[in-house]
């Protein structure tokens, strides 16, 4: 067994330190993504979740059939959505908290998916207009609560202000990745857990509601915690998949 841990925009790879700690026999990855943690500047414009995926590929082509166990969260769900619908036949299982692919709200009809996109929109034109500090605080406070980035110690602030550019070619590569509902179902087969927080941005729900409605071996499990739990609170997160895991027959 196999594990790709991927993190969340204006992350790191350690965001996962706990859970790797808490897993028994692990054995993986935890990369950061471009842009973020220690990894190098190396960004072709128009970006894409295939060029943030490119450097995993390699790695998951070596691993046996159905062996490799994908983790994602937010930005990081996105791009194991992505993994699992262009290599299928190496994925064993998929576990996501709150995916931001927000190319599914693009594609849904209703008026509520469409104002949630133009949310999204919204938010991801305003960040490369404004300075960085103000960027990383639009940023931060759309997924926790106003006034939440302002409480961070500054050097926390000016780390993540540092490396917010990045965010705006994630919101680039999550809107354009070109996969529909039905690719994700036709590919998709193996056991999947859904996972959000009861307090999370409704952006962020629709789109596990769509994934679940698309996805009928899913489990979907909500917390009490908001789009920042695997950070915020995770112990409580980890535990969820733990026990999926174990539900599954999955950790051996």
């Amino acid at each position: 067994m196999a594990v790709l841990l991927l993190h969340s925009s204006l992350s790191s790879g350690r965001q996962w330190q706990v859970l790797k700690r808490q897993w028994p026999d692990f054995e993986g990855l935890s990369p950061d993504f471009f842009g973020y943690g220690t990894e190098p500047v190396m960004l072709q414009r128009p970006f894409r979740l295939e060029q943030e995926a490119a450097p995993f590929v390699s790695w998951l082509l070596q691993q046996p059939a159905l062996s490799v166990i994908l983790v994602g969260h937010s930005y990081g769900g996105a791009v194991a959505l992505h993994l699992a619908r262009c290599y299928p036949k190496h994925i064993k299982a998929v576990l996501l908290f709150e995916p931001v692919a927000f190319h599914l709200l693009a594609q849904q009809q209703d008026a509520e998916a469409q104002l949630l996109l133009q949310e999204v929109l919204q938010l991801s034109a305003a960040m490369p207009a404004s300075e960085p500090l103000q960027a990383a605080g639009l940023f931060v406070d759309y997924w926790q609560t106003p006034g939440y980035f302002a409480a961070l110690p500054v050097p926390v602030q000016q780390k993540m202000a540092a490396q917010v550019w990045k965010v705006a070619a994630d919101f680039e590569a999550l809107i354009a990745e070109p996969a529909t509902l039905q690719q994700y179902q036709r590919a998709i087969s193996c056991p999947v857990l859904l996972m959000s927080g009861k307090y999370s941005r409704r952006s962020a729900l629709k789109i596990t509601e769509l994934l679940h409605a698309a996805l009928p071996q899913s489990v979907w499990i909500q917390t009490e915690t908001g789009h920042m739990g695997p950070v915020s609170q995770p112990e409580l997160i980890n535990s969820e998949l733990l026990r999926f895991l174990a539900d599954q027959a999955l950790l051996t």
